[in-house]
């Protein structure tokens, strides 16, 4: 049964999902990615940090990660190398089935898309290994704008792909940065993240 916490609420024109995390479980996958691409920088990725910073851009994940440990980080190699890794763990990501069935009961019936502070290979890869890439109009992720969450700029863009008006779109999401970025771009937000934990 659908966890109706997670059903938008009329008036709306668009629905918009965030992927990892929210449409994906690929918190184990990106965590080992990540983990792999540091080690090879003697960067030893602390799970309980890392959980805290799932909804920042890579970049900003890495400038925190130099913060944290004094560390000079080449980050197109590292995150070229995060990249890889996950695509020999793409198998063992899945959907969350509360998000993505809302997504698949209203294909067809409203413009939707995908908003992710992701890299553009690793979302595309992650909706088409789920199954879910052809419910969406439109994939909008971290390469195709300028500032990542929690800045509006994918939530913007992808509103503009759908041609709706951002305020009348609702917004899926599971971390703080995501939210945030959401409503910056003026759009109503659903934090999928009590609806997960009681799925598990």
């Amino acid at each position: 049964m659908l966890d109706q916490r997670l059903q938008p609420v009329m008036p709306y024109t668009a629905l918009v999902f965030d992927c990892d995390g929210t449409l994906a479980d690929t918190l184990s996958a990106n965590e080992n990615a990540w983990r792999t691409a540091l080690a090879g920088w003697e960067i030893e990725l602390d799970p309980a940090w890392y959980r805290a910073r799932t909804g920042l851009s890579g970049d900003r994940l890495l400038a925190e990660l130099e913060t944290e440990t004094g560390a000079e980080l080449d980050y197109p190699a590292v995150r070229a190398a995060a990249l890889d890794a996950y695509q020999w763990l793409i198998h063992t990501v899945t959907p969350h089935r509360q998000v993505s069935a809302i997504a698949e009961a209203h294909r067809g019936r409203v413009p939707m898309a995908v908003a992710s502070g992701g890299a553009r290979q690793a979302v595309e890869e992650t909706l088409r290994v789920t199954g879910l890439l052809p419910l969406f109009d439109a994939v909008v992720t971290r390469d195709d704008v300028r500032h990542g969450k929690p800045a509006p700029d994918v939530y913007l863009l992808a509103a503009r792909l759908l041609d709706v008006d951002p305020h009348s779109c609702v917004a899926y999401e599971d971390t703080d940065e995501g939210v945030n970025s959401a409503l910056a771009a003026g759009m109503t937000v659903i934090d999928v993240r009590p609806s997960l934990r009681s799925e598990t």
